[in-house]
């Protein structure tokens, strides 16, 4: 029976807290440079998050709070993973702490306005937040698609050098990151009070 609820918790979102952040965890690692430390650090991360998850699997009965619980554990690591790149690569500068603090600061606005996330999202209609996430996340594909090969060269880098090549995909990666933490939050609404 344990071994029957095992492979049943890898089936759905377990599975999905396993490969998410593994492979983020990855990208997180080895940008711009291979690191074994982070990697580990990255791994435990995960694992945690996979304990956390199965955890909720054995203890949350409610289908939808689960899934949203191991979507919102998902989120938030893969979006620091995406955060880790940039931060090694200005570690020891002086945009290291406005990354950080950036950072920081919509981890706190995520989770004060977790609620008006909610809504925003549950009913996008007329919401600012909805259609600025719906910009933000068109510009930053409109970015991404420049970016993309034209014969043998990236457009965007043939402007830039390797340095800035590797900071300009570096920093993309945080905005992505920066947004799959100001989402993750909103995902910890229980189901009874959706209205």
């Amino acid at each position: 029976m344990e071994g029957e609820q095992r492979f049943k918790f890898f089936e759905g979102n377990g599975l999905a807290v396993l490969i998410g952040p593994f492979v983020f965890g990855l990208f997180g690692s080895a940008i711009p440079d291979w690191s074994f430390r982070i990697f580990l650090l990255n791994m435990l991360i995960t694992i945690f998050s996979v304990g956390l998850a199965r955890y909720w699997y054995q203890t949350v009965e409610n289908t939808i709070r689960y899934n949203s619980l191991t979507s919102f554990i998902m989120l938030i690591t893969m979006g620091l993973f995406l955060t880790e790149p940039i931060l090694r690569m200005s570690f020891g500068t002086m945009v290291f702490w406005p990354f950080v603090l950036l950072y920081v600061l919509i981890i706190g606005y995520s989770l004060y306005k977790r609620e008006m996330i909610f809504q925003a999202f549950h009913e996008p209609g007329k919401s600012k937040i909805a259609f600025g996430a719906y910009l933000f996340v068109f510009i930053l594909i409109i970015i991404s698609a420049f970016s993309f090969r034209n014969g043998q060269e990236l457009i965007l880098m043939q402007l830039l050098d390797d340095h800035e090549g590797v900071f300009f995909f570096t920093f993309l990666m945080y905005l992505g990151g920066l947004f799959l933490s100001f989402l993750s939050f909103a995902l910890l609404k229980k189901p009874e009070d959706i209205k």
